[in-house]
């Protein structure tokens, strides 16, 4: 069951001028008390919500056994993990005919997991030596991995943590005998109210026509983030202390694009949300009815929207949306969902099958961007104590050669049959950019290939913002990523709600940047890949400052489109943000 996506900015801006303080996590406005977070499923919902708590905080029914027990508890163990496999090899057939065959990886992953935590035999040494009971065994071992992994002052295991949380859960309901998975239980329509969803929880939700998803903690990034924007459920997350501000029952009022939240609203506010989804239909049919026409502005500026993607199944909702291409595409799929690196061979086909449906426009593909928040499961990290200032994107790669080269030889060949551009993330420095197209021509004459696709620099540190001119010596062009840019100009990290109020990819200082960026490109094409791309309500100010490619995740092409079209860059004034100051043309778009 894929949702229908409400897009518009009448509906999400309607909806936060109802008193929302956005510079506070909780705020209670009369009767409507407030929540926020962070929008990583864009759209608008209503339902009643349903609260799901974490099994493995639980106590499971944890009691001492005695010695000669031991072996029964070892047998209770066994038959619980070959249903657990059993039920991995499911989830693998249900996930990739209902969402597709990327995500259904994830469980494969698992099962590589689960392997991994029998041979290190903790869970036996738990029963035999503490003598507790195999539930207490699995939870005292999880509990301790997940712990040693938050204990860490990087964020960059935070994925691998929630799939250790899920196969500890999945071990656990089968020790305990419950067959039936709680989400089974959540009644049609509702909302997911969750510390945390894990990649089996993400399975429940389309069948269930969930409404929308509210979640303590996880991130844009998490494999049940990327689920739910695929199948179209809103969803926020960093929302503090979710679980207890809202309770089984309540109606619960979602903004999955600026991540408001209202609870037990009184009639009013529903009215009123009930008239901003209304009007956010028309918006969408409006905007769908458009989205292959080109995006040109009211004084005849034309402008790419293009589309942000992971995989196959993005590229599909892209083209259906009317992408004029893509804009950013994400090597990380190709390499998080494996037990190694893949071969130059392997990336290149999956590459070309990627990217198929775009054979004839223009497709900018990022190298692979690891480091703070992002890992592999089989690539050796240096601990951190700061990974987001650390060994990051270009950095890293830089410092791996092979693990770079294998993905430029791939690129190269790619190439040549393929309108593809190279985009270098979190450039820094212009010798950054230097010695990437040293190593992209060395390995394009050792191919024997001439032809050189062009290299994107991706702008994401005030450094890089106020260096462009001395970039572009060395790249074709630039692309902002705004998210990593409004991180590290307000020093606040993008996923850490306790500074949620500081992260503020509007802020006047953020547009200054881009301003400056775009002016200092004297010309060259100047794209935006991050969040603030797929705000209809920025779309004048980043047009005013040069701005001609917008990259955006796929559902948010139509609306971002009309945006442009909206848009009259002749009228718009020189305020240092889109909405706070100067004169602007009204943006009358849809999401």
């Amino acid at each position: 069951m894929v949702h229908e996506l409400l897009y518009g900015p009448t509906g999400t801006d309607h909806f936060r001028q109802l008193g929302h303080n956005s510079q506070m996590n909780q705020v209670s406005a009369g009767s409507n008390p407030r929540l926020t977070g962070t929008g990583v499923a864009p759209g608008l919902a209503m339902g009643r919500a349903f609260v799901y708590k974490d099994l493995l905080e639980g106590n499971p029914h944890v009691h001492q056994i005695q010695p000669e027990e031991t072996k029964a508890e070892y047998g209770r163990f066994d038959a619980a993990i070959r249903e657990v496999l059993a039920d991995l090899e499911t989830a693998v057939a249900l996930t990739a005919h209902q969402v597709g065959p990327n995500q259904a990886m994830v469980f494969d992953s698992h099962r590589i997991i689960l392997e991994e935590v029998l041979e290190l035999g903790e869970i036996r040494w738990e029963i035999e030596t503490e003598h507790v009971n195999a539930e207490g065994a699995v939870q005292r071992v999880f509990q301790r991995w997940i712990g040693k992994i938050h204990a860490e002052e990087s964020s960059r295991f935070l994925q691998r943590t929630d799939d250790i949380a899920d196969i500890g859960r999945r071990i656990l309901r089968k020790l305990m005998g419950v067959s039936v998975h709680p989400l089974e239980r959540m009644p049609e329509g509702a909302v997911l109210v969750a510390p945390r969803l894990l990649p089996s929880d993400a399975v429940f939700l389309a069948t269930r026509g969930t409404a929308a998803t509210v979640v303590e903690f996880g991130g844009a990034a998490s494999h049940c983030s990327l689920i739910t924007r695929q199948i179209g459920i809103p969803g926020v997350c960093n929302v503090m202390d979710a679980t207890e501000a809202i309770h089984d029952g309540d109606t619960v009022l979602v903004d999955g694009f600026g991540g408001d939240i209202v609870v037990s609203p009184d009639e009013d506010t529903r009215r009123q949300f009930a008239k901003s989804r209304a009007e956010c239909r028309v918006n969408t049919k409006k905007a769908r009815a458009h989205c292959h026409d080109q995006a040109v502005t009211q004084d005849g500026r034309h402008v790419q929207v293009m589309a942000n993607v992971l995989n196959a199944a993005d590229v599909r909702v892209a083209v259906e949306n009317g992408a004029d291409g893509i804009g950013l595409y994400r090597l990380e799929g190709l390499f998080m969902l494996r037990n190694c690196l893949p071969t130059e061979q392997q990336l290149l086909a999956e590459m070309s099958e990627v990217t198929a449906p775009f054979a004839d426009r223009p497709v900018i593909i990022r190298l692979l961007d690891l480091g703070a928040d992002k890992s592999l499961p089989y690539f050796e990290f240096t601990a951190e104590p700061a990974p987001c200032l650390g060994m990051r994107g270009v950095r890293l790669l830089l410092a791996h050669p092979e693990l770079l080269k294998v993905q430029l030889r791939a690129l190269l060949c790619l190439s040549q049959d393929r309108h593809i551009q190279i985009m270098v993330p979190m450039v820094t420095l212009p010798d950054d950019m230097r010695a990437i197209r040293e190593t992209v021509e060395g390995q394009a004459a050792e191919l024997g290939i001439t032809k050189i696709p062009p290299l994107v620099a991706m702008v994401e540190t005030p450094a890089a913002a106020l260096s462009v001119s001395d970039i572009l010596q060395f790249a074709d062009s630039i692309s902002l990523g705004t998210n990593d840019l409004t991180q590290h100009t307000m020093a606040a990290g993008r996923q850490n709600p306790l500074v949620q109020r500081y992260y503020q990819d509007g802020h006047p200082v953020v547009f200054r940047l881009i301003r400056i960026a775009a002016a200092e490109s004297q010309g060259t094409v100047v794209g935006v890949c991050g969040e603030l791309a797929g705000q209809p309500t920025a779309i004048p100010s980043l047009l005013e400052a040069g701005v001609r490619v917008l990259s955006v995740s796929p559902p948010l092409v139509p609306a971002i489109k009309e945006a442009v079209r909206q848009t009259s860059v002749r009228q718009t004034g020189g305020g240092d943000d889109h909405g706070q100051s100067g004169t602007r043309t009204a943006v009358s778009t849809s999401r």
